[in-house]
Formats: C-alpha cells, sequence, structure tokens
C-alpha cells in the first residue's frame, strides 16, 4: 500500500510539473508578413501568419492568452484591463485552442476577427520592423515576443530549430517557409 502511495503521489508531481509549465512552453516560432503567393487562410487569401509553437511534452492551450503588436502595453504603469484593451483575447471554447506536444499553431495577422479565432485584430506592416508579443490570460505576463525585420515577398524570419531560441533566428526565402508544419 505504501509503494502505491508513493507512485500516486510521483505521478501527481509529474503531471502537475507538467501541467505548470502551461503557456510559459509556448514561443512564437515563425512569422510571415509580406504573403503574396504562400499559405492561404480558410478564406483562400494570402494574409501575414504568426505561428506558435509548444516546446513541452504535454498539451498546452492558449486561449484567453492574448496577442498584439502595439508597444505601448510594455508601459508598466497601464493596468491590466488597459493593456487587454490594447491587445487580441484568444477566445475560449474553440477545441483548436489547444496545442498538442511539440506542435503548431497559426493565427492570421490581418485585421478581421470576425473571420474567427484564428484571425487576429491587427495587421503587420511589411514596409518595416514588427514587434509581436504573446501575453499570458492576465494581460500582464510576457510569455514571448520578437521584433520582426522588414523581409521580402513570400519570406519568414523563424527560428531555425523549432522551440530553440538558443539555435537563433533565421530568414527563410519563399521555398523554405514551413507555416504549421
Amino acid at each position: 500500500m505504501k509503494k502505491l502511495g508513493i507512485l500516486i503521489v510521483a505521478l501527481l508531481a509529474i503531471y502537475s510539473n507538467s501541467f505548470a509549465q502551461g503557456t510559459k512552453s509556448l514561443v512564437i516560432n515563425e512569422v510571415l508578413i509580406n504573403n503574396k503567393t504562400n499559405f492561404q487562410d480558410d478564406f483562400g487569401l494570402h494574409q501575414p501568419w504568426i505561428e506558435l509553437f509548444n516546446t513541452s511534452f504535454a498539451t498546452v492551450d492558449v486561449r484567453n492568452c492574448y496577442m498584439t503588436c502595439d508597444k505601448r502595453v510594455l508601459d508598466k504603469s497601464l493596468s491590466a484591463p488597459e493593456r487587454a484593451a490594447m491587445m487580441y483575447p484568444i477566445p475560449k471554447g474553440d477545441v483548436l485552442t489547444s496545442i498538442p506536444p511539440r506542435q503548431h499553431l497559426l493565427f492570421w495577422a490581418d485585421g478581421l476577427p470576425k473571420r474567427g479565432n484564428f484571425h487576429l485584430n491587427f495587421k503587420l506592416d511589411p514596409n518595416k520592423e514588427n514587434w509581436i508579443a504573446l501575453y499570458d490570460g492576465n494581460a500582464i505576463n510576457l510569455i514571448d515576443s520578437i521584433t520582426i525585420p522588414p523581409l521580402g515577398v513570400d519570406s519568414s524570419y523563424a527560428l531555425a530549430v523549432d522551440g530553440i531560441k538558443e539555435k537563433g533566428w533565421v530568414i527563410f526565402d519563399s521555398s523554405m517557409v514551413t507555416p504549421s508544419t
């Protein structure tokens, strides 16, 4: 009986540790801003996209997280509701907001959130640097952010190895772009 108790405690510790990892295991993995002939959205349009990657070995749900390209959210004097008003809230209730272990999720930065949960309320400008951030559900804790340099048509800015920031960022030309893969 004592061994069973130890086993249960060990399993609970493993489960709670992987659950606690949660949104901290998410990274912005690849971004394509000037989309002319690359991946199409669910309306058949070529829109800018942002790919998130779950680095953990547990499923992570991004519902209630926020995405933004508005650097004003970095102002520490703003309250959580003020920050949240400047961001796109990833909606609850969509089973597709759960990212399986070591998998990707794509968002469209087209400024058209009425098109669905994965269409953000902001656009990216292909002619200048773009800052993108992912915030936790409290609209205060920054999970990840990246500044993307101006890129050519159908080129993306991506982590050299999925989810591993230490390997650095690279620019992929149109033949190397890998949305959701």
